[in-house]
């Protein structure tokens, strides 16, 4: 009998609610995919790219225009400065990114602080590397990080604290005094801080802040973004990965053996359009989810769901409490097969699955979309 590696699907909830989802013909208010298309100019500059050739693998560490227009990008942004030749490297997504970075800087026995509820790829990275996570749970609705329980769980095993910012799934914002607690409890220490800000382009109140912006935090961190993400390309996996010259040539080593480079043709595609985002491209799109968000909380505003708006991401968080009695993942089921409509349960994202009354939804939709898995969630609130 083979043995597995991974025990745990951590995926078994998301997957028994899309496949439910698929076979109700639901409305789609769970999965992180926009149903709507990437700007044009980015279409016809990838068909350009294929045209002319640009179709046989890229360097490893990705094309030099892209690296560059990266680096351009953090300096403008976060007053950063990244040698494109040594310190930026494009992947095959941030998920690949994340994998990747783990890979290349957890070892056996090291101890590796996680956020919960936690984006479903850190904890199985982290075991197959022979790491432990460290669990540190954050409280809804505020999702805040308590900096003196961080403080308590590092020790001399701790090789890396992971941030997502915003925070994935719950959309959750770091501000300056919290990248300022960070920076005072690894500062002087050899711990990694791995900031996946997949969704860094979407903040919606406050200014976003990267750990790119902080000098001493960006000489021990991992800085993961999403091109993808950001333009509503997500099946184009394209991401990039900004860290010191140590750091980004042990990520290279893990990144030839794990993906041997990413797509060339959406590389360039990327190069010709990042430098727009000075433009107002990026902006265009921060707006749209921004209504989006608005949109969705507009239409839940006076029901028995609680909620408080969203800082960033393309995420909601809804307490259910009002509405059933019914723990989440429950809850999601029934939303899906009598009412047709898909979201995910907040448990799912969380080592132990302790009853939770709180559900996660996708605003990433057209506003038609919106409204009608609004009305299951209303229906199923009478």
């Amino acid at each position: 009998m083979l043995r597995s590696k991974l025990p745990e699907n951590t995926l078994k909830t998301a997957i028994e609610i899309l496949d439910a989802a698929e076979k109700n013909h639901a409305v789609d208010l769970a999965c992180s995919v926009p149903d709507f298309n990437m700007s044009q100019k980015l279409i016809d500059s990838i068909a350009r790219h294929i045209s002319n050739g640009k179709n046989q693998y890229s360097p490893i560490e990705g094309i030099m225009p892209l690296r560059q227009a990266t680096a351009d990008v953090y300096f403008q942004e976060f007053g950063a400065k990244y040698n494109p030749e040594t310190d930026i490297t494009i992947t095959a997504g941030s998920t690949e990114a994340v994998w990747t970075a783990i890979s290349a800087i957890v070892h056996e026995d090291d101890e590796v602080i996680v956020f919960e509820p936690v984006y479903e790829n850190y904890v199985p990275a982290i075991r197959l590397n022979g790491g432990t996570p460290i669990f540190i749970t954050l409280k809804y609705p505020d999702y805040r990080i308590d900096w003196n329980e961080v403080i308590r769980w590092v020790n001399q095993r701790t090789k890396m604290i992971i941030i997502s910012n915003p925070h994935i799934p719950t959309g959750a914002v770091l501000s300056e005094e919290d990248m300022q607690k960070l920076q005072k409890i690894v500062a002087g220490s050899k711990i990694v801080i791995l900031s996946d800000e997949t969704y860094g382009s979407f903040h919606y109140d406050t200014p976003i802040s990267s750990v790119a912006k902080y000098p001493v935090l960006a000489k021990q961190s991992i800085v993961i973004s999403s091109l993808g993400k950001s333009f509503n390309a997500t099946g184009w996996k394209t991401g990039t990965c900004c860290a010191p010259a140590d750091i980004t040539a042990e990520i290279r080593k893990m990144h030839n053996y794990i993906c041997n480079g990413s797509n060339t043709a959406i590389q360039y595609a990327f190069s010709d359009f990042l430098p727009g985002i000075s433009n107002g491209e990026l902006a265009q799109v921060r707006e749209l989810y921004h209504r989006k968000r608005d949109l969705l909380c507009d239409l839940l505003k006076g029901s028995k769901y609680k909620l408080k708006p969203t800082e960033g991401s393309w995420f909601q968080t809804v307490d259910c409490s009002d509405v059933t009695p019914d723990p989440d993942t429950e809850f999601a089921l029934k939303l899906v097969n009598q009412y047709g409509v898909a979201v995910f349960p907040m448990s799912m994202f969380y080592h132990d699955k302790n009853k939770s009354s709180v559900i996660r939804i996708c605003f990433a939709r057209e506003d038609e979309t919106i409204k009608r898995g609004v009305e299951g969630l209303l229906k199923a609130a009478e």
